[in-house]
Parts: structure tokens; C-alpha cells; sequence
């Protein structure tokens, strides 16, 4: 059972004209949220070889900020960090195997929806997302950056569907929703999956030493634990021997319990166009275990790379152009296209979103879900672009054993329904889950009929 802790049930936009100051210390590490998007991107690129406009940000206040580490334990001095929690959670030491925040429940109306990009990538949806773009000029033919991604997945979720991901998406000029976060040499991702202690390890940092750690206890808050006097390490056990291999400078600056190495972003662009950066991050299955994205202040920079392929030079445009202008052009867009792109991302939104519940140990389609398996049978056809994932899960009641079959046959069952409704079977994955991940307490009825469920996940291809 993955920990369910609720965080704070409000949402934040970066530009607005009051928000709330937070600073937090250490002696490795400091943070600062009080900077505007304006500000932090400015940190990032630091004018060279480009300009930027069109700054905006979208999430949690407390999710975005400037951070310096003292020591460069993480391989970067300072930067912004973008994270799925509140970036003051990832100060040091590491001295707990699950650091978390849940802005907003799992079944919360009010929760903000996850974003498509990172949904399409984890192949499943996203929560506590937060997003950083700007459009920017580049005065060289190839752009570059530096990150360092760190997790709390690490390494209890590694292999899992809780695969935390983030994203450097750039949209312009020969370029389409390219995600420059990806492994050397490789189109795979930067994952939790894709970089560990087992796959593509050369560019994995182990930073955890806590051994029978407790997945399936409730944990309580840090206000409870305060309350309560009921330590943290009352639900796990360390490993002294191991923390001793560690770079403890390391584990005394960050509290993630696994890191990438210094890693670089590039790809190539044609000089003076106007292209679109999304840097987003996201939890993925559920909206516990903090994960963060480190970008280096300074390193976003453009160059002249004769090594690309067919590179034909080009002259020194910069002082010629009108900048102002190039960021204000924007292509105009009807209403009746504007009406039909709402329309396409609430139909989106409305089947990603769908959960069939079911009766007590059956696996029988409600009648009550009928139209709306019919219906998202019908977005299937006419969106022949999605595939459809299909996660069972049930309530806490009977073995393991039995229950795994169980949400098996649940997720069968939609399958086997939206098959007879035309859907080719190879557009559809099914998975079972038994009763890992409940959306609801399993100590009344109310509760375990909420996890009796079949999650559907629209991914697209």
C-alpha cells in the first residue's frame, strides 16, 4: 500500500501579486521560493546566446524556487529546482526513506488535472505537477543545460508504475514536442525505471541506507509524529554499514535517497527562430514520494556547432532584430478552433479521469458504468491516436493471493468490453494491483468501495 498523506488543498500561481514568502536554511543547502518565474528563468539563461519571453509558471507556489548548495555535493552550485512537493523537503539530511507532500487528495474535485506531456511519457497519469515555460530566441544553432533529477522513489518504487518523470519539451522550428530529457545516446526518458542501481547505472548516485522499510503502514504526518512523539524509525530500519560507503556530504545536503549524475540537454536549432520550452515535472500513479529536477543557473546556452549535420553558417543577426516584436507575434486563433480544443481536453480529461467501480468480490461491469465504457469506446474510434490503459485494484479484504486475481479479472472485464465495442485488443494493457494503492481508507464500506476500481489511463501516442 503506497503512503497516503494529504498536503495542503490550495494551488498557486508563480505571477501573482501577493504570495507567500518562505525562506529555509541549512548548512549545505538554501532555498528561496520568494523569486518570480522572471526572476529564476533569468538565473538559468543569464543572456548567453539567447532571449527569452513569454515567462510563465503553473503550480504549487512552494514547488518552484532558487536553490545554492554550499558544498556542490549534487554537482551544481546553485540553480532552480522544480519539484513535486515543497522544494524545502529536499534540505538534508537524508533521515527518511519517504518525504512527501499531497497537495491535493487523490479523488480531490478541485485537483488540478496532470499534464498531457508527462502522461504520454510515463505512460500513465501525473499529480502535483508543476511547469516552467518561456519561449526563447537562440543566437546559435544548438542549445544546451545541465540538470541533476533526484527521488524519493528510490529505490522501494524502482520497476514500478510509480515512475516519476519530468521533461524538457521543446516546440519550433523542425522541432515537435521533443523531449531533450533523455538518457545519453538514447531516446529513453530520465526516469526512476530507465536510471537506478540496476539499469544505466553509470549515471545513478545511491544516497540511501534504510533497509525493512514498512510500505504498507499508514504513516502518520510530521505534525502527528510531533504529537505523538512517535519517531520516523519506528516504520524502518538503517543500513550503518552501507550509510558508511556513502558520499556523506552527500546524505547530510539532500533528502532524496537517489540522484542522477550531472547530466546535459541539447539538441539542435536554426538560429534567430522562435521556440517554446516546457520544463515540467510530475508524480506519477499516485501523488506521493517527492521527486525534483536541479537546473544548473547559468548553463541554458547557445553555441555554434559545425558538427551538425548539413551546418551551413549563418550571420550575427542579434543586434538587427526586434525582440519585442518576435515574442508578441502570436498566430490567431478562432473561437470556433479555441471552442473545439476545450471541448477535445475536457473529453480528454473526463475519460482519463474515470474510475468503474465494482460490487463486493465481483467482477461484473455495473450497469452504471455501461454508457460511460460506451462512450469512451467511442473516443477510442475516433481518437485512434490513444491507447488505453487498464489498472484493477480491490479493497483490503481476503489474501493477496485471492485479491490479485481479482483485480486481474476487473481489468479483464472492461477489456473484454470495449474489445466488444470495436476497440482493437493491442490498443489496450491491463494490470492488476490487488489492494496496493487505495484511493480511500479500507476501514468502512464507504472507503473500500471506492477501491473496488478499475483505473482507466488514456495514453497518448
Amino acid at each position: 500500500m503506497r503512503v497516503t498523506r494529504n498536503g495542503w488543498p490550495k494551488k498557486f500561481l508563480l505571477l501573482t501579486a501577493i504570495f507567500f514568502i518562505q525562506k529555509f536554511s541549512s548548512a549545505q543547502i538554501t532555498f528561496d521560493t520568494t523569486l518570480t518565474a522572471e526572476q529564476l528563468v533569468d538565473k538559468f539563461i543569464s543572456g548567453q546566446g539567447v532571449r527569452v519571453g513569454n515567462i510563465s509558471y503553473t503550480g504549487a507556489r512552494q514547488s518552484i524556487g532558487y536553490f545554492h548548495c554550499d558544498n556542490n555535493a549534487i554537482g551544481i552550485e546553485s540553480g532552480i529546482l522544480l519539484s513535486t512537493g515543497k522544494i524545502t523537503d529536499a534540505a538534508g539530511p537524508n533521515n527518511s526513506p519517504w518525504t512527501t507532500t499531497s497537495y491535493f487528495p487523490v479523488r480531490s474535485k478541485s485537483r488540478p488535472k496532470g499534464d498531457r506531456d508527462l502522461n504520454r511519457i510515463s505512460k500513465s497519469v501525473t499529480f502535483d505537477v508543476a511547469i516552467l515555460e518561456f519561449d526563447f530566441i537562440p543566437f546559435n544553432n544548438r542549445i544546451s543545460f545541465s540538470y541533476v533529477f533526484g527521488s524519493e522513489e528510490y529505490p522501494e518504487y524502482v520497476g514500478s508504475r510509480y515512475n516519476d518523470v519530468f521533461a524538457f519539451i521543446v516546440d519550433g522550428d523542425k522541432l515537435h514536442h521533443q523531449n531533450l530529457a533523455v538518457i545519453p545516446k538514447t531516446l529513453l526518458p530520465v526516469t526512476v525505471n530507465n536510471i537506478n542501481s540496476k539499469t544505466n547505472k553509470t549515471f545513478y548516485i545511491d544516497n540511501d541506507y534504510f533497509k525493512k522499510v514498512d510500505l504498507k503502514k499508514n504513516l502518520p504526518g510530521k505534525e502527528k509524529v510531533k504529537k505523538d512523539k512517535t519517531p520516523y524509525s519506528d516504520f524502518y530500519e538503517t543500513d550503518k554499514k552501507k550509510l558508511k560507503k556513502l558520499n556523506q556530504t552527500l546524505v547530510n545536503t539532500v533528502q532524496f535517497d537517489g540522484l542522477t549524475v550531472l547530466m546535459t540537454a541539447s539538441c539542435y536549432v536554426v538560429p534567430y527562430q522562435k521556440y517554446h520550452m516546457k520544463i515540467a515535472i510530475g508524480d506519477v500513479g499516485d501523488p506521493q514520494y517527492d521527486s525534483g529536477v536541479f537546473l544548473e543557473e547559468g548553463s541554458f546556452a547557445t553555441e555554434k556547432d559545425a558538427r551538425q549535420p548539413k551546418f551551413k553558417d549563418y550571420p550575427d543577426l542579434a543586434s538587427t532584430l526586434n525582440f519585442d516584436s518576435l515574442f508578441g507575434v502570436k498566430t490567431a486563433v478562432s473561437k470556433a478552433t479555441k471552442d473545439s480544443i476545450a471541448k477535445e481536453e475536457a473529453e480528454y480529461e473526463r475519460f482519463t479521469l474515470t474510475n468503474i467501480n465494482f460490487e463486493t468480490d465481483k467482477f461484473v461491469i455495473p450497469d452504471s458504468s455501461v454508457t460511460e465504457l460506451a462512450a469512451l469506446a467511442d473516443y477510442l474510434h475516433r481518437h485512434q491516436n490513444f491507447r488505453c490503459e487498464l489498472y484493477g485494484y480491490t479493497d483490503n479484504v481476503g489474501s493477496r493471493k485471492y485479491n490479485q486475481r481479482l483485480s486481474e479479472n476487473r481489468a479483464d472485464a472492461v477489456m473484454d468490453f470495449l474489445v466488444s465495442k470495436g476497440v482493437n485488443a493491442s490498443r489496450l494493457n491491463i494490470a492488476g494491483y490487488n489492494f496496493e494503492n487505495p484511493i480511500a481508507e479500507n476501514t468502512d464500506e464507504r472507503g473500500r468501495a471506492l477501491n473496488r476500481r478499475v483505473e482507466i489511463v488514456l495514453i497518448e501516442e
